[in-house]
């Protein structure tokens, strides 16, 4: 008797169990998301009996247009992260797959996990390019993560990347005049950006350190349906980009953007 043909689920599952073992490792994890409450598929699909969608991640802009996100990728260089208070490189460098470790060698400082990067990051899902999913961090406390955003460059990112010429890609849907259109944002910038907490974060062994970046942040004074009727703004083939060609009260709005991107982060705790 042949034996039977695995169902999609059944080969999702296996497909989830061996990411996990594959990701293994003693250590919590670094992700980077747009989702306050980040789990992998793997997870989701191990978890539960159904796979798990996340929900919807909205914003809106300034005057009340409601977006739906769809799309989040950006690119970064030189990402650094303190290791908590009195961690050495040498105790950690096993745990550091796709990442090195400076300083931390002698009195009671601690070392810094560096990322050189380039990395893209797919902010809706979590996953980056090249995988940093085998890197693990001591458990403990976090203060901040530092980063560059960067433009991405060919030859130095997949040549599919969709980034390549861009730092940070955005897409989502709204509704104008009753009719279905899409955001299409794309910025250009190089600038450094800090995710820091007061009280730092405190992170387990089987806890994942999250770079959240929070969309409803983004279009914070910026008055996307005043100046769609007055013409700042223009909408073709469905279809808004924001961009340097704004004008009147959108006059600026890429650079407001940049600033609201910069701005929009926040460093917490999430179940790997």
């Amino acid at each position: 008797m042949n034996a039977p043909i695995p169902t999609l689920r059944q080969s999702l599952l296996s497909a989830a169990v061996l990411a996990l073992t594959a990701c293994g490792g003693e250590g919590a994890s670094l992700r980077f998301s747009v989702h306050e409450s980040q789990a992998t598929a793997a997870n989701a699909l191990v978890s539960a009996a159904e796979p798990t969608v996340p929900a919807p991640v909205t914003f809106k802009s300034s005057d009340g247009i409601t977006f739906t996100l769809k799309e989040a990728r950006i690119h970064l260089k030189d990402i650094r992260l303190d290791l908590p208070q009195g961690s050495k490189c040498a105790e950690v460098r096993g745990l550091l797959t796709g990442a090195e470790c400076k300083g931390g060698t002698t009195g009671s400082g601690s070392g810094t996990v560096v990322v050189s990067g380039p990395i893209v990051v797919d902010l809706m899902t979590g996953t980056t390019t090249p995988d940093l999913s085998g890197l693990r961090l001591p458990a403990g406390n976090y203060k901040r993560i530092d980063f560059r955003l960067d433009e991405a460059k060919a030859g130095e990112v997949p040549a599919t990347e969709p980034l390549v010429g861009y730092s940070l890609l955005v897409k989502a849907d709204f509704t104008r005049n009753n009719t279905p259109t899409m955001l299409d944002l794309k910025l250009k910038f190089s600038e450094d950006a800090r995710f820091e907490s007061a009280t730092g974060v405190d992170i387990g062994a089987d806890d994942a350190l999250l770079a959240l970046l929070k969309p409803q942040v983004w279009l914070e004074g910026l008055p996307v349906a005043t100046c769609l009727s007055k013409g700042d703004l223009t909408v073709t083939n469905n279809v808004l980009r924001i961009d340097d060609q704004a004008k009147g009260d959108c006059s600026g709005a890429e650079e407001l953007v940049k600033t609201n991107v910069k701005r929009s982060g926040d460093l917490r705790k999430s179940k790997d």
